[in-house]
C-alpha cells in the first residue's frame, strides 16, 4: 500500500514539474533551451540535454541553452534556470529570424520600431518599462486625433523622448537612456543589427504587421500578432498576460466562426475591399486590398483574393472593368476617418462613381468603412473587433442578437484596459455603419 502511494505522489510530483505555470510555460518556442524544439520548455528539455550529451537523441539547434557552440551539462544547468525564471540572460531567434541574447530581467526599454511597439505594449500592461519611443509613433500609434486606441491606453508614452526615425535612431540620446534592450522594425533586420552593434545594447525584432507574414490562412494570419505578443511577454516577462490575450481572442473569434463557417459559399456576400490611397489612382483603376483576415472569418468572399491571396497591407492595382465583372455585393473602404476631410468624402465619390452603378453594392448603397491596415498599420486588437463588425454587415439574419457595439467594447477594454473605447472611437473618429 504505501509502495502504491509513494508511487502515485511521484506521479503527482513528476506532473507538476511538467504543467505548473512556474515551471513550464507553453509559449514563445523559439528559445535557446527548447532542446526537443516542441512549444514548451520544461523539464523534458532538461532530460533531452542529458540524453543528448549521452549520444541518445540527435543535437538541435535550441539545445545549446547557454549559446556557448557546444552542448554540455551547463546547457542543463541554464535550462533549469530559465524554467525556474532564475536565469541571467536569454537567447532566443526574434520575429525577423534574427539571434538574440537578453539580459534578465528587463526594465528599460527603448521603442524604435515604426508603431506597432507602442500598441503591443499596451497591450502587455508594460508601458511603464518603456524609456523612449521612436517619432512615427507620435504621429502614427498614439495620435489621439487618429483615433488611435493606444493614444487612449497609454497616454503618458507621448511624454517620453523620441530618438528619431527608426532608420536614422539618435544612438547618442539611445545610450544615455541606458536602455536593457531595443524594440526595433519587423521589417528591417539590418536596421536593427546596425544599431545593436554600434550602441552594443540587445535590439529585438517584434511586431503585428500582417505584411511579415506569408500565409493565405485567415485563421494562420493571427499567428503572427500571437507571436509578437509571446515574444514580448517572453522577454519582458508577461508570459501570462501574453496567453491571457491570446486565449481571449481565440475564444472571441470562435463565437463568430462556429456560425460563419457553416454557412456555404454561395451564401456568402461577395466583397470588394477598396483602398482609397494616398493619391487618386490611374483613371479607370482602383485598389484593391487582396488579403484581410477579419473579412473571410466574419463569412464573406474577398473577390480580389485571386489577385495575391497573401496576407498583407499592401494594395494592387485593379481595373474598374474587373470590379464590375466581379460584382461585389458589399464594398468595404478602408478609412473613414472623420477628423480627415479627405476620407470623409470618399465613400460618397464611391457611390456617385458613374463607372461603377451597375455593381451590386453600388445599387443597395452597401459601401462601409473599416479601419482595415490603415492609420499606422494594424491594430490587433480593432483587427478583432472587425470580425464581429463585418460578420453583422454581411450575415444581419445570422446575427440578429449581436451587439456589434458592446461585444467590440469589452474586447478593446480586454486589449487597452479602457472602457467604452469603441464607443469613444466611433463617436468622435471613424464613420464605422451603427446599428440602431
Amino acid at each position: 500500500m504505501k509502495t502504491k502511494m509513494l508511487v502515485l505522489v511521484g506521479i503527482a510530483i513528476c506532473t507538476i514539474l511538467l504543467t505548473s505555470p512556474t515551471l513550464a510555460s507553453a509559449g514563445y518556442s523559439k528559445i535557446y533551451g527548447n532542446a526537443n524544439e516542441d512549444d514548451v520548455l520544461d523539464m523534458r528539455d532538461v532530460t533531452y540535454i542529458k540524453l543528448l550529451i549521452f549520444g541518445k537523441k540527435p543535437a538541435t539547434t535550441f539545445a545549446d541553452a547557454n549559446y556557448d557552440g557546444k552542448i554540455s551539462m551547463l546547457d542543463v544547468g541554464q535550462t533549469k534556470l530559465i524554467i525556474l525564471g532564475k536565469e541571467k540572460k536569454l537567447t532566443l531567434v526574434d520575429m525577423a529570424d534574427r539571434t538574440v541574447t537578453v539580459p534578465r530581467p528587463i526594465e528599460r526599454v527603448i521603442l524604435a520600431d515604426t508603431v506597432d511597439g507602442a500598441r503591443i505594449f499596451a497591450n502587455l500592461r508594460a508601458t511603464d518599462k518603456v524609456v523612449a519611443i521612436n517619432k512615427y509613433a507620435y504621429g502614427y500609434s498614439l495620435n489621439p486625433d487618429r483615433g488611435c486606441t493606444a493614444a487612449f491606453a497609454a497616454p503618458e508614452l507621448r511624454e517620453l523622448p523620441s530618438i528619431g526615425s527608426y532608420a536614422e535612431p539618435n544612438l547618442e540620446l539611445i545610450l544615455s537612456l541606458k536602455p536593457d534592450l531595443i524594440i526595433s522594425y519587423l521589417g528591417s533586420p539590418r536596421t536593427a543589427d546596425t544599431i545593436q552593434e554600434k550602441t552594443d545594447i540587445p535590439v529585438v525584432c517584434i511586431g503585428y504587421s500582417p505584411a511579415a507574414a506569408k500565409v493565405t490562412s485567415p485563421t494562420g494570419a493571427f499567428s503572427i500578432p500571437f507571436q509578437a505578443l509571446r515574444l514580448a511577454g517572453t522577454i519582458i516577462g508577461t508570459e501570462e498576460r501574453a496567453e491571457e490575450l491570446i486565449s481571449y481572442t481565440n475564444e472571441k473569434i470562435g463565437e463568430i466562426t462556429k456560425i460563419t463557417s457553416k454557412i456555404p459559399d454561395s451564401e456568402k456576400p461577395k466583397v470588394f475591399f477598396n483602398h482609397p490611397g494616398r493619391h487618386p489612382p490611374a483613371a479607370g483603376t482602383m485598389l484593391a486590398i487582396t488579403f484581410y483576415p477579419p473579412l473571410d472569418l466574419a463569412g464573406g468572399i474577398n473577390v480580389a483574393r485571386e489577385v495575391h491571396p497573401i496576407m498583407g497591407g499592401a494594395t494592387f492595382t485593379i481595373s474598374k472593368e474587373q470590379v464590375i465583372l466581379w460584382n461585389p455585393d458589399i464594398i468595404i473602404q478602408m478609412g473613414g476617418l472623420k477628423t480627415d476631410p479627405k476620407s470623409a468624402k470618399r465613400k460618397e465619390e464611391l457611390l456617385t462613381d458613374p463607372d461603377l452603378q451597375t455593381i451590386n453594392a453600388i445599387k443597395n448603397r452597401k459601401v462601409y468603412y473599416s479601419k482595415g491596415y490603415g492609420v499606422g498599420g494594424w491594430d490587433f486588437g480593432l483587427g478583432v473587433t472587425d470580425v464581429y463588425y463585418m460578420a453583422k454587415l454581411f450575415h444581419p439574419d445570422k446575427f440578429v442578437d449581436l451587439n456589434v457595439e458592446k461585444e467590440c467594447n469589452e474586447i478593446l477594454e480586454r486589449f487597452y484596459c479602457v472602457d467604452d473605447l469603441y464607443t469613444l472611437i466611433i463617436d468622435r473618429y471613424y464613420d464605422f455603419y451603427r446599428w440602431e
